[in-house]
């Protein structure tokens, strides 16, 4: 590499981004396009790759040594591959922590506002916070799954704290752009980039076509419901990966 692959503001382009994503992707680190910019889903591809090889401080960068990593012109040492063992099991107990959490998700179906349209439910109850409830009904399921990335009356109750945690990596979340059950669909209602309050949250619950996916969300008519949504549900839809 002739140079090292950092998220800016603006992104890094080129061809050399579309090779480290080309690499990322052949490895399974990257779900995103070959677009040539290195954004937030290429640079927590970084990361994971490190993370799978063993790198002692995973970045989010991308440079040589990891080039010859994932192309065979290196291979890890017996230090990182123990590191990288241990960074699979934190990914499988991720990945049950998921499952925990929607299960949980799925008893809150039919939780309603008490009286209608008063933001008043035993979810907020839980939480410590009567108010807007569609992110402390996600909380309130990982919470009762176990994770120690969601905190009872302090995170969250504000989407746009869990969509900054993810895009920063902090307490477990990462943005992903292939969603599986237990993740989190983040809604940005208003094309703000999650710089207001008119924005959602869910937990995603299944792929029903190319564009279309169901959910389970809090705060919607009053109630916590099954709905059926599709990418064109908002102008900006952002997937987030709860790890912990």
């Amino acid at each position: 590499m002739k140079r090292t692959l950092i998220l800016t503001t603006p992104m890094m382009t080129g061809d050399d981004v579309v090779f480290a994503q080309r690499l990322l992707k052949r490895h399974g680190d990257y779900d995103g396009e070959l677009d040539g910019e290195f954004g937030i889903l290429s640079s927590q591809a970084c990361k994971d790759a490190q993370s799978r090889l063993g790198y002692a401080r995973p970045r989010r960068t991308f440079a040589t040594p990891l080039e010859k990593f994932l192309s065979g012109k290196a291979e890890p040492t017996a230090a990182m591959r123990k590191r990288g063992v241990e960074w699979e099991k934190h990914e499988a107990n991720g990945s049950n922590l998921r499952r925990k959490a929607l299960a949980e998700m799925k008893k809150l179906i039919g939780t309603t506002e008490d009286p209608p349209g008063s933001n008043h439910t035993s979810i907020g109850a839980f939480y410590g916070v009567q108010g807007a409830w569609c992110a402390m009904t996600v909380t309130m399921a990982y919470v009762k799954a176990g994770s120690t990335g969601f905190a009872r009356g302090a995170r969250w109750s504000f989407v746009p704290d869990i969509v900054s945690a993810a895009r920063g990596g902090q307490f477990g979340l990462s943005v992903t752009a292939d969603p599986q059950p237990g993740d989190l669909v983040c809604y940005d209602l208003d094309g703000s980039n999650f710089a207001t309050d008119r924005n959602h949250i869910g937990m995603y619950l299944e792929r029903t076509g190319a564009k279309t996916f169901r959910t389970i969300e809090g705060n919607v008519d009053d109630t916590c419901k099954q709905l059926d949504q599709s990418m064109s549900a908002a102008p900006r839809i952002v997937f987030v990966r709860p790890g912990r």
